[in-house]
């Protein structure tokens, strides 16, 4: 993201947003852009873990708003802000906040710095081309999407996980509807060098 474009979203008149999109590592890299636009700013949001990995960044009396549902919450304080620095995990365009943040306010200004998201660590952590990965989230969503990728054999299938929809519960339903033909590799905390896991099983096995 150039300079121009962050100067852009300064004087427009809009309501701004830059989006930053960070990894779990205790100390995530951001690029000088981004770090220009932490030091500039006043009030900030994410979610606690966010908070917890960069408090030392922000400047001396800065604001914070938790991300927390119900995120009618949420948006109601940004609507005091002209300006708000939001931390986001990997790409916030990757079924992330930046979405949420467009599809709520259409006509705020966007700027986004991306980090990798999840699916492309975990791919990187196993040296796994995934060009021809098929996407699908359970964050909050249904099955459907998952079942027409079995359904349909898709060979590469990568997951977004919730609390619901968890590694053990996806494997049962696997193995429930005889789709046994597959390898999991699940990864947490992928990008955090001394968190990170990385585990492979056969359903065959679960």
């Amino acid at each position: 993201m150039c300079d121009t474009t962050i100067e852009h979203a300064l004087h427009s008149g809009r309501q701004r947003f830059v989006i930053l999109g960070m990894s779990d590592a205790p100390h995530p890299y951001f690029i000088p852009e981004a770090v220009e636009a932490i030091a500039r700013g006043r009030v900030f949001s994410g979610g606690l873990r966010h908070r917890e990995i960069v408090h030392t960044l922000l400047p001396q009396g800065a604001e914070w708003i938790d991300i927390t549902v119900p995120l009618d919450d949420v948006f109601e304080q940004y609507r005091a802000h002209e300006e708000i620095v939001v931390f986001a995990s990997g790409d916030p365009l990757f079924f992330g906040f930046a979405n949420t943040v467009m599809n709520r306010l259409p006509d705020a200004e966007v700027v986004v710095f991306p980090a990798f998201n999840s699916l492309q660590m975990l791919a990187h952590a196993m040296r796994l081309p995934y060009h021809d990965m098929r996407i699908v989230s359970l964050t909050g969503r249904p099955w459907h999407e998952f079942d027409r990728a079995l359904i349909e054999r898709t060979p590469k299938i990568g997951l977004l996980t919730d609390r619901e929809h968890t590694p053990a519960t996806i494997a049962r339903r696997m193995l429930d509807y005889g789709y046994t033909d597959y390898t999991m590799s699940v990864g947490t905390q992928m990008g955090n060098p001394k968190e990170q896991k990385l585990d492979t099983l056969s359903l065959r096995e679960a």
